[in-house]
């Protein structure tokens, strides 16, 4: 039973006391009717499993915005036809559509930022409505890889991306081909989808009093953080480099459309007009190639993809083929995006996408063996753009 006892020596109130039970320490979980910790425990489980599915469902709603895996490894030895001029075809004359309605429809012309804003929009919103991603899908004058009768499950028995890693899941992109780039048709989903967002986040910054410079880093390191966790860890186990550089270039051009020294887009006499033709091949480096600016990844995705690489890859890497795309790659210098995340692992002392590309390869990403094997030496740091 508890008994009153003085607290303080008779200077304050009287506490409760409550005498042991059952040989364990004194405390109110060993009496009945009250707190029962076995019953609360279990609902503590159940809230944090709660919470952590509600997260993980936000990040897969947040990611899937874009998200796609890709796999340019299948392309190694594979040439597609330049789907470029397609594309810049289908991007000026959308966009020409686009200013043409906003003509007739707006009383007062938007400005420039909000005007972008649209053209993203009407281009790309989510998986779930995406004119650009459901175009570049089905377009007869678009290359894909593999062709169109490859069926999902054929496409992802034979990516590196078979091995079942629950609870990791989102659709295969194919491959296209724009300039010399061959990169998953995902990238342009980035680029127009993140790219808007990357945007917003810069002309937030530049408006706070941020430099160009400093504006465009700390997109970039937002961009990091997103992959790390909510876009790429926790959606599908991949942090991929390839769709940060997707989202940075993206920003590019949106900046681009109706600022800048010679801005695609301009207004004269109340309406908006373009003035010059875009070129999607100015945007779209060589680190849109997974296999050239390779993802690095988390759990399961670890566990069995890096061993696909070793055996079926590794070879591969020293042929001629991949050797020769590889050159024309790095005639392109590095993007500040490349240069920002190398910047940040560099600082961190540790870089998770060099030393897992090490492991499959036995080189550094982006660079070739010397010779051939099933065993290439690790290259000179040199080597690497």
């Amino acid at each position: 039973m508890p008994v009153l006892v003085p607290h303080g020596h008779g200077r304050g109130p009287c506490r409760i006391r409550t005498a042991p039970c059952r040989g364990r320490p004194v405390g109110p979980s060993c009496h009945a009717g009250l707190r029962n910790p076995p019953a609360e425990r279990r609902r503590a489980a159940v809230a944090v499993r709660s919470c952590l599915l509600a997260l993980y469902a936000f990040a897969v709603c947040l990611g899937e915005a874009c998200a796609s895996e890709t796999d340019q490894y299948l392309v190694w030895g594979v040439e597609l036809e330049d789907s470029s001029e397609t594309i810049n075809r289908y991007l000026n004359t959308e966009i020409d559509r686009v200013l043409e309605e906003r003509n007739r429809v707006d009383e007062e012309p938007c400005s420039g930022p909000e005007l972008t804003r649209r053209i993203y929009l009407y281009f790309f919103q989510g998986l779930h409505s995406s004119r650009l991603r459901h175009w570049l899908g089905h377009s007869s004058e678009v290359d894909r890889y593999p062709e169109d009768s490859v069926t999902f499950l054929q496409h992802q028995k034979m990516s590196i991306y078979r091995g079942r890693s629950f609870p990791y899941f989102l659709p295969l992109a194919r491959t296209i081909r724009v300039g010399d780039v061959y990169c998953g048709k995902d990238k342009l989903s980035h680029f127009f989808g993140f790219g808007r967002r990357y945007y917003n986040r810069y002309l937030r910054l530049r408006a706070q009093g941020k430099t160009e410079e400093e504006a465009l880093e700390k997109v970039v390191l937002a961009g990091i953080a997103m992959e790390s966790t909510l876009v790429g860890k926790l959606v599908d186990g991949i942090f991929s480099h390839a769709d940060l550089e997707a989202d940075f270039q993206g920003m590019l051009m949106a900046r681009d459309l109706c600022d800048g020294p010679e801005p695609y887009l301009v207004r004269e006499g109340g309406r908006w007009s373009r003035v010059r033709p875009i070129d999607i091949r100015t945007y779209v480096t060589p680190d849109f190639d997974e296999s050239y600016n390779p993802c690095h990844y988390w759990a399961l995705r670890k566990r069995f993809v890096l061993p696909i690489l070793a055996a079926e890859y590794r070879s591969k890497a020293a042929s001629p083929a991949v050797q020769e795309r590889f050159d024309r790659y790095r005639l392109r210098e590095p993007s500040l995006a490349k240069r920002v995340i190398r910047a940040h692992y560099e600082k961190k002392g540790s870089n998770p996408q060099e030393a897992q590309f090490i492991e499959a390869f036995g080189l550094r990403p982006g660079c070739l063996p010397v010779g051939s094997g099933s065993a290439p030496a690790v290259a000179e740091p040199a080597c690497c753009p």
